[in-house]
């Protein structure tokens, strides 16, 4: 998944971001790329306290991969769909 996109280096590209100890605590790993020596984008999310959430993918060239990579695009898809659904259920 991931390997493939419409820019350099697929989903996980050439300019990757990661955790580091800055990092929310709850920050949950959903992928991570296979860049050599370490060097892959981590695609993770955190709901944040006061509310809400934050989806975040790590790489410049991750928005090339959805329109070739059907996996993916569902994985965004269900982030979003979580995040939909919740602040529909929050005006019920």
């Amino acid at each position: 998944m991931g390997k493939e996109g419409l820019n350099r280096g697929g989903a996980s590209g050439h300019e990757t971001d990661k955790r580091n100890e800055f990092s929310p605590k709850n920050l949950i790993l959903l992928a991570k790329g296979t860049n050599p020596e370490d060097g892959g984008a981590e695609m993770v999310y955190y709901d944040h306290p006061g509310g809400g959430g934050v989806f975040w993918v790590g790489s410049v060239t991750f928005g090339g991969s959805l329109v070739v990579d059907d996996k993916l695009s569902q994985m965004v898809k269900n982030v979003m769909n979580r995040y939909t659904l919740e602040s529909k259920s929050d005006l019920l």
